[in-house]
């Protein structure tokens, strides 16, 4: 039978020593959506999708909605309405078929449900066939109220940069929550929620970034997938001030003893940086 688990997963599970808690949980990962996972799907306000066509370029985009946004279509098929979404690349809306990684979060209850597959957008709607489903534990999840949304008046700007500027490093360097998306030339493409205290995602240079890797599931999907393949994307939502923040680049990973234990410190080095203003329009109290 074959593993659930690909060789980078496995390998960084026999690393940190967690290969018996990754088996007992790979049940978890399923081909179809469970009746709760469909359940919890039609009432999500917020989600991140990466899309790929190589396994190369990763870009990220936010969806979201005061209302629900995503219907049910079979156990393994859903459409996603992307009315109200972040920036996506021409070249991805035009593609007839795309790699995807998915999460929806929703802070209020701290759950949270990965899906990768492959899609199509059709008419502003993503078709997405379902891969692997399954649902992740509420750790470093923020407790984020959704009260209101805000509308705006203007069409949102978007901004490219070679390096972090000022605003930039503020975004980074105040945020609890950011995405991680990762991909294995396989497997697919995987989106990982990180959330901890401010500063834990650190900007190092112009074009370096850091952040220690928490223990959560002991599945090492993400730094699996960068074992195998460094290409990866990060995206940031300021809840405040209504931006996003999309970074590229290759990841790298560096094992760390301390009193007898392993720990990972994730380094990126960017190739490239967007900002959008006025794209997000969600307004959530902590």
């Amino acid at each position: 039978m074959d593993s659930v688990y690909h060789e980078g997963e496995l390998y960084m599970q026999e690393l940190m020593g967690v290969r018996d808690k990754s088996d007992s949980l790979s049940s978890m990962i399923k081909k179809e959506m469970p009746i709760a996972a469909q359940e919890f799907l039609k009432t999500l306000n917020f989600c991140v999708i990466t899309f790929s066509m190589d396994y190369i370029e990763l870009f990220s985009s936010v969806v979201f909605n005061i209302k629900p946004f995503i219907e049910i279509v079979k156990t393994d098929e859903i459409v996603i309405n992307l009315d109200k979404k972040s920036f996506i690349p021409d070249e991805i809306i035009k593609s007839n078929k795309v790699n995807i990684g998915f999460i929806g979060l929703a802070f209020e209850s701290r759950k949270r449900i990965r899906v990768n597959g492959k899609g199509k957008i059709i008419n502003n709607k993503l078709h997405l066939k379902i891969d692997e489903v399954y649902a992740n534990c509420p750790k470093y999840i923020h407790d984020r109220k959704l009260v209101d949304e805000i509308n705006f008046q203007d069409s949102f700007k978007l901004y490219h940069y070679s390096k972090f500027n000022k605003e930039c490093k503020t975004i980074i360097e105040n945020t609890d929550t950011f995405f991680l998306s990762s991909c294995h030339n396989e497997r697919g493409v995987d989106v990982s929620h990180k959330g901890g205290q401010k500063g834990f995602l650190r900007v190092t240079s112009s074009n370096n970034l850091e952040f220690d890797d928490y223990p959560g599931n002991n599945m090492y999907n993400s730094l699996g997938n960068i074992y195998t393949n460094p290409n990866v994307n990060i995206i940031v939502v300021d809840f405040k001030e209504n931006k996003i923040l999309h970074i590229s680049g290759e990841a790298s990973t560096v094992i760390q003893e301390q009193n007898e234990k392993k720990k990972i410190k994730v380094k990126i080095t960017t190739t490239n940086i967007k900002l959008e203003k006025n794209s997000f329009s969600l307004k959530y109290d902590k």
